[in-house]
């Protein structure tokens, strides 16, 4: 399975190397690039990685826009080749978990109605026997624009949660609406927007909004996970479920922020992609998430790196 490794907590990061390779190295990804008028590169693992993204900013139609605000673009190569060559790297279906039994269960924000799905399948896994001795929710205090709960209306079934003006509003309120049990939240003001935060406990989930790790800006990915680092000992076993899409990126951030320094077991599955009726998940996305991939196994190699091994 490409979105889960075993780390010894001894090997200096090595697992995590042949993690980020096997995906970097896999044919989907060659016949992508090469059918988009790429060259495969040549050099260490990290030099390929680097030039990859490079070349992927071709396929970058955000240019630090909001997703549902994307530029469309051209597509070099044919649409049915790059969604079957997408499915091959998990990015249009869905795949159950190898396991049975987690330590922890996690899902991370995103737009409002995959934030919904995301906690859906969390919990759903769970109630399909599927054990989590704990679940975190995990997102931050980001505004959730008109378009993105415009979105949630559009599904009858879920109309009562376009009202939370948040991320993590959105988030406690699925939690509550899939459970049916009531929520008990505790917030942390700041001058700053970007360093506020919050916790909610909801059917033995807990949510949890991060501060930035940074005042200048919003929390990003690296902060939802690291707010809830402390909460994995040695020896755990992780299940991170988001969108199909997003696999390769929160995946590669999820082996950095939760550490290989101890041994850990980390797995990412995503909900079933027809759940988002084409709703960002379309040519032109698994594009730009592939940069995002490549963003992220460029971000987790440097990160090897430093740990003292080559990349």
């Amino acid at each position: 399975m490409l979105y889960r490794v075993e780390m010894p907590g001894d090997d200096h990061g090595a697992a995590v190397r042949a993690a980020v390779a096997s995906w970097l190295e896999h044919p989907a990804l060659h016949r992508i690039v090469e059918a988009e008028g790429g060259a495969w590169p040549a050099g260490s693992l990290l030099d390929r990685a680097r030039m990859l993204h490079e070349f992927s900013a071709r396929w970058d139609r955000r240019s630090g826009a909001e997703r549902l605000n994307m530029a469309p673009g051209d597509i070099a190569m044919d649409i049915d080749e790059l969604m079957d060559s997408a499915g091959q790297l998990g990015l249009t279906v869905a795949a159950r978990p190898t396991g049975s039994v987690y330590d922890h269960g996690l899902t991370l924000g995103g737009t409002a109605l995959a934030s919904i799905f995301r906690v859906k399948h969390l919990l759903g896994l769970r109630d399909s026997g599927v054990e989590m001795k704990a679940i975190g929710i995990l997102t931050a205090l980001r505004d959730v624009g008109v378009e993105e709960r415009a979105l949630v209306a559009q599904h009858p079934d879920l109309s009562g949660l376009a009202e939370p003006k948040s991320e993590f509003d959105v988030m406690v309120a699925a939690a509550a609406h899939f459970t049916g049990e009531q929520t008990q939240v505790d917030r942390v003001d700041d001058d700053n927007p970007c360093m506020r935060s919050a916790t909610a406990r909801v059917n033995g989930a807990v949510v949890l909004a991060a501060p930035s790790g940074d005042p200048s800006r919003r929390a990003n990915t690296f902060d939802n996970y690291t707010v809830y680092r402390e909460r994995v000992a040695c020896g755990d076993r992780v299940l991170i479920v988001t969108s199909s899409i997003y696999l390769p990126y929160q995946f590669f951030i999820a082996l950095q922020a939760l550490g290989w320094r101890q041994p850990l077991t980390v797995e990412a599955v995503g909900f079933p992609p027809e759940w988002m009726q084409g709703v960002l998940t379309g040519p032109a996305n698994v594009l730009q998430e592939l940069r995002s991939g490549l963003f992220a196994a460029v971000r987790t190699l440097e990160a090897v790196r430093d740990n003292g091994l080559a990349a």
